[in-house]
């Protein structure tokens, strides 16, 4: 059997001042560290500030974004920032095969930016409506991704913390992916996903193909009792599977080769080897320890190797 899979969430720390030759650096870092798909490593900024500069009805003010009115795209899809990466990328390093962009979901966009101020149009953080427009604003962005061949990862940390109308915001993934052809779809949610029936819904989703959690930080090491091989073999679904940790704080304390084998070990046990898409460091890699992202991804590459 071939050995797994392997990528990052998305996010490294910034490699230049310029951004595309951040980009391209950041890509060459991946393949430097033996990543099979490989991110624009979120080098723009973080995964909330660039929407601002392509949504109407959002404003940053005071250096975060707030919603000012109601949320729209502006402009196509293909002048998304994003996108424009992408297709830099594509166009300058065109033997790259596979490529995946991360675009923020609707519910951690929304509280995010509404939590901080709404100005106007929506009645509060949990108007709904506010959600939907940000939906359908994302959605033909993703398909931009996918036309361009990419893989898109839809990041929604926020839903582990569990809503009454979980459902539906879960639903609203779906809407995003609907156009999307299925296999080229995921969904990346980090901390804890055992409470609020977190992991059940997701696997509800009908257009998405990889659902991505962690499993090695403090954390996060109990999601392993939320996942099984049933689970995911009746909805059809691949997991990504966090089995590194992105918080250590000195090189002793990062996750060796055999921890990593170890961890993947465990989680196959639970779902299955042929069950598993690929093997990922936690979440992402911004706010980690900068002189330590080397060492996480050579121990994670390492460690993939002895799992095998």
């Amino acid at each position: 059997m071939p050995g797994l899979t392997t990528t990052t969430i998305g996010s490294l720390f910034r490699l230049d001042d310029d951004l595309r030759r951040s980009i391209a650096k950041a890509l060459e870092f991946q393949q430097d560290h033996g990543l099979d798909i490989l991110s624009d490593g979120e080098q723009r900024t973080d995964m909330i500030s660039y929407f601002a500069e392509s949504f109407e009805g959002l404003t940053v003010e005071s250096g975060t974004p707030v919603v000012s009115g109601k949320i729209s795209l502006k402009g196509r899809p293909e002048e998304f920032s994003k996108v424009q990466d992408l297709i830099y990328i594509r166009r300058t390093f065109p033997r790259l095969k596979s490529i995946k962009v991360a675009i923020t979901g609707p519910t951690t966009l929304g509280m995010t930016c509404g939590s901080r101020k709404i100005l106007s149009h929506y009645k509060n953080i949990m108007d709904f409506s506010m959600y939907q427009d940000i939906a359908s604003s994302l959605a033909p962005i993703a398909k931009a991704i996918t036309d361009n061949g990419a893989y898109v990862q839809l990041d929604e940390p926020f839903l582990s913390q569990g809503y009454r109308d979980l459902r539906e915001r879960v639903q609203l993934l779906d809407l995003i992916a609907e156009e999307l052809p299925r296999d080229r779809v995921s969904v990346h949610v980090c901390g804890f996903v055992g409470g609020h029936g977190v992991v059940d819904r997701l696997l509800d989703l009908e257009n998405v193909s990889t659902l991505s959690f962690a499993f090695a930080g403090r954390t996060e090491l109990r999601n392993i009792e939320h996942v099984s091989r049933k689970q995911f073999e009746d909805s059809d679904k691949k997991l990504g599977a966090g089995c590194i940790s992105v918080t250590p704080l000195s090189e002793p304390e990062v996750h060796t080769p055999e921890q990593v084998a170890a961890k993947l070990k465990e989680i196959a046990g639970k779902v299955g080897r042929e069950n598993i898409a690929y093997a990922h460091p936690d979440c992402g890699m911004r706010a980690t320890n900068k002189s330590l992202v080397p060492i996480i991804l050579k121990n994670m590459r390492a460690g993939v190797d002895l799992f095998g």
